[in-house]
């Protein structure tokens, strides 16, 4: 005669189960329904073309300036997402197209995207991390079109901290006492070009760029970064 085996199952251990069971149906729910999480990066334009009308800004078409910038003014910055965007400068309040290139950007990135003579762009990636204590941080870049040949740039001067910087290059950055004046000249001359008496405050990042279309009009203009 055959015996009826009855196996009794523990409440407790039945209990763990259901847990188990419902925790990994909510996990991959939950994963399922979470979205991506995109990088952001930014980026701030400048009209550094001193024959130009004033100009906005577009990424991917949006206008991303809150007023026109005339030559010398520039935007504050924006934010994108990181990747690649189409980039164009545009005569303000028309659909006229002056210049138009590729911004590839990564996330929490700063960019500087400067129209410039001749119609086209210079694009930098900008330092945002603290100066030294009890410092400033400034580059400078060269983009007069006047001055198409590489550049020097001083302290007071004397003493150059930067030296053969190409048409339309960006320098290093470097960190400097509060209160320094510079000065521009032609490569390996020791005769000052341009006095730059900029105020430079401790805590704050510059970008110090000249432009111009002629001899007669080369200036230097102070952007603040931070």
């Amino acid at each position: 005669m055959k015996k009826k085996i009855s196996i009794q199952t523990p409440k407790t251990l039945i209990t763990i189960i259901a847990l188990l069971l419902l925790t990994v149906c909510i996990t991959s729910c939950s994963k399922n329904n979470s979205s991506p999480i995109t990088a952001s990066a930014y980026v701030m334009a400048v009209n550094s073309a001193e024959a130009s009308s004033p100009q906005d800004f577009y990424v991917d078409n949006n206008k991303t300036n809150s007023s026109a910038m005339a030559y010398t003014q520039a935007s504050a910055y924006a934010t994108v997402k990181a990747g690649d965007h189409q980039v164009q400068f545009r005569n303000t309040g028309t659909t006229t197209v002056n210049s138009s290139g590729t911004l590839s950007t990564s996330g929490a990135n700063y960019y500087s995207v400067f129209y410039t003579d001749n119609k086209s762009t210079v694009t930098t990636t900008d330092d945002h991390s603290a100066p030294k204590s009890n410092k400033a941080r400034v580059r400078f870049i060269n983009l007069s079109s006047a001055v198409n040949s590489s550049v020097d740039f001083g302290i007071g001067t004397g003493n150059k901290i930067v030296t053969g910087l190409a048409y339309r290059a960006a320098s290093a950055y470097y960190d400097i006492d509060a209160a320094t004046t510079f000065s521009l000249y032609a490569t390996g001359s020791s005769t000052v070009m341009l006095n730059i008496p900029a105020t430079i405050q401790v805590g704050h990042i510059y970008t110090i760029f000249i432009s111009g279309a002629t001899t007669a009009t080369v200036s230097y203009h102070v952007l603040v970064q931070d």
